[in-house]
């Protein structure tokens, strides 16, 4: 890595676009430049990216790395390939599993943005971020529980739809055990409870995601135009659009 990549790497500041001239790296070399820019991207900043290799294979492991928090997209110019890179959160999604997984990413990340503030004894910045991340959690789970799963499928008696709705209920009931040590004020509670919904969370998402998700896909991508119907209102839902049943299915 040359000097100038190097201080690229490290401040590009904000609403930048950031170039890296990788040709003539093989991919291993390539890597830990282009993990290194890509960890570090902001939003409102991009990536550009030159190489002279087949990147799929590089920026797909990359991506996974980093929890599907980037979106990228490559074009070939002879032999030479420029890679696009930009902030998941700033990206189209590309259909309904795609907004889900990035949703994942999104509510984690706000997880932790609770523990991180209830950690410096933040506990009224703490509860303002939970209650944000408790209504977006509902908004998840019913879009998944009663939307997606019966069109979709994944089989609700042994499958992984069931092992989904399971760890739904469970998951929902320690976020509820959450709001309620919020609520009062029992401050002591919330490290253990917290670390307890992690864990199940981390399970939960990565079965999911593993298992469910490619199987959802498939069967939504199949018809072009129930899938467009699934995105849109997915997107209206995690917006807010259904808080009124959401929040009487899940008081």
């Amino acid at each position: 890595m040359s000097n100038a990549q190097r201080d690229v790497i490290q401040d590009p500041g904000p609403n930048a676009s950031v170039s890296l001239d990788l040709l003539g790296q093989a991919d291993q070399s390539a890597r830990p430049v282009v993990f290194a820019a890509a960890q570090r991207l902001g939003l409102g900043q991009r990536l550009q990216i030159l190489v002279d290799f087949e990147p799929a294979p590089l920026m797909k492991a990359i991506a996974f790395q980093l929890r599907d928090s980037i979106s990228w997209s490559a074009t070939q110019h002879g032999p030479q390939w420029e890679i696009a890179v930009q902030p998941r959160a700033e990206a189209e999604a590309h259909d309904v599993v795609d907004l889900l997984t990035w949703d994942h990413f999104r509510l984690d990340r706000q997880f932790a943005d609770v523990l991180l503030a209830a950690n410096q004894n933040d506990m009224g910045e703490a509860e303002h971020i939970f209650k944000d991340y408790w209504i977006g959690l509902r908004r998840h789970v019913h879009l998944e529980n009663n939307i997606l799963g019966p069109a979709l499928g994944g089989d609700a008696e042994h499958g992984p739809l069931s092992h989904m709705l399971g760890e739904h209920e469970s998951i929902v009931e320690q976020a509820r055990i959450l709001e309620e040590a919020f609520n009062e004020r029992d401050y002591g509670l919330l490290a253990p409870i917290c670390a307890v919904l992690s864990g199940s969370l981390a399970k939960h998402e990565n079965r999911e995601e593993n298992t469910l998700f490619p199987i959802w896909q498939t069967a939504c991508n199949a018809d072009r135009g129930r899938a467009r119907e699934f995105l849109l209102r997915a997107k209206a839902l995690l917006a807010g659009a259904e808080d009124r049943e959401i929040c009487a299915l899940f008081p």
